[in-house]
């Protein structure tokens, strides 16, 4: 079904459930993601439980969690799902047809909880829960589902829900992505304090598929150079050309993607994480700040800053305890910025969901109730 046509039907088929809904002051996402047609986004806005085991969304619709998906034309709601938790990933599958979030949540005896839920859009309802996994990535061909638990890295098969391959060499990543080619991934590593980027293959040596199909090439994988500042995700350039990293303090890593050596650094003058993203024609990098939501644009052809525009009320709050002085806090850098699928255009996970022009920052369009 194409997407212009399937937001209509959705729109028919949920606006009952939607208008029943409670009405909410907006929040601030702290994940937000676009449809690969450009006629839906999702916002996601983490939330507490109830404080019962085992836990649900709190019962008071202005503290619990909340993920849903809007048509851009018309701003109008079409989903609406509860949850709780720190919401740290949300993302269209690159046909439109599913929807997948990543939680993290520990319970008050320190009890991880962690989840990537996956939702059908033609119906509204889940169809995947994958318990204690706690980040994901679709494949550019939309056939495949990467999933990361604490200590393995799985490869899916979104149309039967079987396990392809296990691969290895990405057990323990923090976070992951399918390289543009769909052939092999690159997670996030933790290096004692540091971290770095390893570039793993995903097809089974043997040919083979299925359950039994389990060696992702444990023994080939390429690792970068370790670096001492924490970071938790990974932006790959459309043309496979590039990976970009974001760091604190406004420092963002461009990596050559094949090599995983530096290619250059990047400075946006402000103080929180950055948070890279690639142009769907891969000539721009914008790169948001996590504690403003300020977002800075440039060209990477002239290595040049090419545009930036601010938020007056764009700050990111977390749920999680951690204690005193743990550095290791991947909460703090969620997916709260993407571009639109044409490049026209940049969702930012504040004033509830604001869309801006890539050219000058003119708001186009708000999203909540």
């Amino acid at each position: 079904m194409a997407l212009g046509s399937a937001s209509g039907a959705l729109a028919a088929c949920l606006a009952p459930s939607a208008r029943a809904a409670p009405f909410v002051p907006p929040r601030d996402p702290q994940t937000v993601a676009f449809a690969p047609g450009g006629t839906m986004v999702a916002t996601g806005c983490s939330g507490l439980s109830d404080e019962t085991f085992p836990p649900r969304p709190h019962p008071d619709v202005r503290k619990c969690g909340v993920i849903a998906v809007w048509d851009v034309a018309s701003g109008k709601r079409l989903f609406r799902w509860e949850t709780f938790g720190d919401l740290t990933q949300l993302a269209f599958s690159p046909d439109g047809a599913l929807l997948a979030s990543a939680r993290r949540f520990t319970t008050g005896d320190g009890l991880a909880l962690d989840e990537v839920r996956v939702f059908d859009l033609t119906t509204g309802r889940p169809v995947r829960t994958l318990d204690r996994c706690h980040a994901f990535d679709f494949s550019p061909d939309a056939r495949q589902l990467a999933v990361l638990s604490r200590t393995k890295c799985v490869v899916y098969d979104v149309r039967e829900w079987s396990k392809e391959t296990l691969v290895e060499p990405l057990g323990g990543a923090v976070s992951v992505a399918f390289a543009a080619d769909g052939q092999s991934l690159v997670g996030v590593m933790r290096d004692g304090e540091k971290y770095r980027l390893r570039l793993a293959p995903i097809t089974p040596a043997d040919g083979a598929s299925g359950a039994g199909a389990v060696d992702g090439g444990a023994n080939e994988h390429r690792d970068s150079l370790a670096l001492e500042s924490p970071f938790y995700r990974v932006a790959v350039a459309p043309d496979g050309a590039l990976l970009a990293t974001g760091h604190d303090g406004g420092n963002v890593v461009v990596w050559d993607a094949a090599t995983l050596d530096v290619r250059t650094r990047l400075q946006t003058g402000e103080r929180g994480i950055a948070h890279p993203v690639f142009s769907p024609d891969a000539r721009l990098l914008a790169t948001g700040c996590q504690e403003n939501g300020d977002v800075v644009i440039w060209n990477l052809d002239q290595r040049q800053e090419a545009g930036r525009f601010t938020f007056e009320k764009g700050g990111l709050r977390t749920y999680a305890l951690r204690p005193a002085g743990e550095t290791f806090r991947p909460e703090r850098d969620p997916t709260r910025f993407c571009f639109s699928p044409d490049g026209t255009a940049i969702l930012v996970g504040a004033y509830g969901g604001i869309l801006r022009a890539t050219d000058g920052g003119q708001e186009l369009k708000r999203f909540g109730d």
